[in-house]
């Protein structure tokens, strides 16, 4: 029998998604801290060592979802500082809404626990921000994460993206 590396290949990437899909599912309903691996390979119907063949640990899948997704986010050197700054946080919002108000929310309830879940996306944001303003990055990265708080404090009510959108028109003039 010939062996299908292209049918196994497939396969594990289907894994390793439902694994993220199935993990900030689960994380968003009960918290990053009381989810285990082992819950996330059951509901997501895969055994331990196809999560491990993936991801080192739960925390490690979390940085994975983070740098896979946020990266592409990112607009090479051939663009402004501002141009790479406003894709980069306006497409994040777009994503979050996207993601829905109700994961939001429980990604800023965890990030104000102390969950590594939450910090580890600021810390992302953070980084990337500084890299492109410097000095400036705390007060851009309040802005942003401001506006997608007041959103899930008004249970949708405001829109975070007019938010941002104003905010990066006076920061671009000042600068």
């Amino acid at each position: 029998m010939k062996y299908n590396n292209e049918s196994r290949i497939t396969k594990s990437n289907k894994n390793k998604k439902r694994i993220i899909e199935v993990a900030l599912k689960l994380i968003n309903e009960n918290g990053y801290d009381s989810v285990s691996v082992a819950e996330i390979t059951k509901q997501a119907g895969v055994s331990k060592g196809a999560f491990y063949i993936h991801f080192k640990s739960k925390e490690d899948l979390i940085e994975q979802e983070i740098n896979f997704f946020y990266d592409d986010l990112k607009l090479n050197e051939n663009y402004s500082i501002y141009d790479r700054l406003e894709n980069f946080l306006l497409k994040s919002i777009d994503h979050i809404i996207e993601s829905g108000l109700k994961m939001a929310q429980g990604w800023f309830s965890h990030s104000v626990l102390g969950s590594k879940y939450g910090n580890l996306k600021l810390a992302y944001d953070r980084e990337y921000i500084e890299s492109l303003v410097g000095q400036t990055a705390d007060e851009v990265v309040s802005v942003y994460y401001g506006a997608l708080n007041l959103w899930c404090f008004t249970n949708g009510n405001i829109n975070p993206k007019e938010i941002v959108i104003d905010y990066l028109k006076k920061y671009k003039e000042e600068k």
